[in-house]
């Protein structure tokens, strides 16, 4: 993924100006918070005696959710798709969540 496609989402999102360095830091700490939710959601499917992971599964909050519903319409304006594929490179497991949430 290029860092211009990165760039253009922060601009949209909030404004700002990022680097390369900023960049890595951003992708380590999204990548270690979504494993995080998916990990909880996996455990909550299992509890439920369900293999596969749904969407009522995920510890979403309100905030969340709201941040969710921004996110998508900023999916207008920065083709944001690939960046989720980028993030989504975990246990097989992200990839069906990713599919229905979006």
């Amino acid at each position: 993924m290029g860092v211009s496609k990165f760039e253009r989402f922060f601009r949209a999102a909030a404004s700002l100006d990022v680097d390369r360095n900023d960049l890595k830091r951003y992708g380590d700490f999204v990548d270690a918070k979504l494993y995080d939710l998916l990990v909880v959601g996996q455990a909550s499917a299992k509890a439920n005696g369900r293999d596969p992971v749904e969407p009522w599964d995920l510890p979403i909050t309100k905030g969340l959710q709201e941040s969710i519903h921004r996110f998508r319409r900023l999916d207008e304006e920065v083709e944001l798709k690939p960046i989720l594929e980028q993030l989504a490179a975990h246990p097989p497991l992200v990839t069906a969540v990713f599919d229905r949430l979006l």
